[in-house]
């Protein structure tokens, strides 16, 4: 289990076979229906020609290799994780999900200067990649995790800090390992079973999430169908970068807070830097299976405690957040401890409000520890 230093070199033959391979996308004709049946032809256009032709890898591997990276082999699962050591700091586990990547954190990343920094893509994931086998779930993640971050780095407690695949992974983190777990922030409070949350709960001053949850399910969970049942049919979207942009960037475009300019919430070169990961880790498909392998299997309690998640929790709530849910709800399977009321922001807040999510992390965890010193 030693972790090997690792260090991200994307060979120049992948980034001309791209780029070969963006010169001859065939677009499909639209109707001129903006994103509403999906994602926009003339805005994709525009952003593939300029992965092609304006957009520099390099620069941003460059960035990307300013931070420390290590893969190690767990259970034969090779995990890559991006680590800030900050002996004698609380170190903190930050976990994205779909369709993030662990760089989605960027600019967060300098805000927590006074934690360590534990940045893990998730198996399958990224350089997390290949995933081995089947059976890789949230549940199985999060035990691999919790071994990074006790046999691996060498640490007792720590906190986590999750959304999307990455809330459902702290969750379970929380739930399984609270002698560990020493507090749980998180932007997309979910129940592990994925039972239906009672609509009765919400109340008139959380109408703005209650739509964003409601759209959801009309209109943008479609991918989540397919993830869950025919992942492996998802991978063969790799074949293609058109292909990989239109499936990740309806989801950029349509989770994020915006009011028509997408890139204010998502800067450009972002988004080609996510399609970027995806595209020369060929992860389309395996990251796919994180929801089939998941969903497949019911989630089993290890007790019987209300709450769910009985470590000290942390919400950030978002009015964009695509798979919100009330407040009261909240209360009752948390041992809630803050929730902060966000101005605005979406599904992707690393990225779309990284100082406002960053100073509600410190925030927590600095209270957390200043309790724990003086218990």
């Amino acid at each position: 289990m030693k972790p090997s230093r690792f260090r991200i070199a994307v060979p120049d033959e992948d980034l001309d076979d791209l780029r070969r391979r963006l010169a001859a996308s065939r677009l499909p004709d639209d109707l001129g229906d903006g994103w509403t049946y999906g994602a926009d032809r003339a805005y994709l256009a525009e952003l593939l020609d300029h992965w092609r032709n304006g957009y520099d890898w390099r620069d941003h591997e460059k960035a990307v290799n300013e931070y420390a990276h290590y893969r190690v082999e767990l259970d034969g699962q090779p995990i890559h994780y991006m680590h800030a050591p900050r002996p004698g700091a609380t170190p903190l586990l930050l976990i994205g999900g779909w369709p993030w990547t662990f760089w989605d954190f960027a600019e967060v990343l300098p805000l927590l200067a006074d934690f360590e920094l534990v940045v893990p893509d998730l198996p399958g994931y990224g350089f997390s990649t290949p995933l081995r086998g089947t059976g890789v779930g949230y549940a199985e993640t999060a035990e691999l995790f919790h071994r990074l971050m006790t046999e691996v780095l060498g640490h007792q407690r720590y906190g986590v800090y999750g959304s999307d695949w990455g809330a459902i992974v702290g969750e379970q983190l929380a739930h399984t390992r609270p002698d560990a777990v020493v507090g749980l922030h998180t932007t997309m409070p979910f129940p592990l079973d994925a039972a239906p949350v009672s609509p009765d709960l919400w109340t008139p001053e959380e109408e703005a999430r209650r739509e964003a949850y409601t759209a959801w399910g009309r209109t943008g969970a479609g991918y989540f169908q397919m993830h869950v049942t025919r992942p492996q049919t998802v991978a063969y979207l790799a074949d293609s970068p058109a292909a990989t942009a239109a499936w990740l960037v309806e989801k950029l475009h349509d989770w994020t807070d915006h009011d028509g300019d997408f890139e204010k919430a998502y800067p450009r070169d972002r988004v080609l830097t996510t399609l970027s990961i995806y595209w020369f880790t060929n992860s389309m498909g395996s990251s796919a299976r994180m929801y089939a392998e998941s969903l497949r299997r019911p989630w089993q309690p290890v007790h019987d405690d209300v709450p769910v998640i009985g470590v000290p929790t942390a919400v950030a709530a978002y009015p964009k957040e695509p798979t919100a849910q009330p407040r009261r709800w909240v209360e009752r399977y948390f041992n809630l401890q803050r929730y902060t009321v966000m101005d605005r922001g979406g599904h992707f807040p690393a990225v779309e409000d990284p100082r406002g999510l960053a100073a509600d992390i410190a925030a927590f965890f600095t209270t957390l520890h200043g309790q724990e010193h003086t218990s």
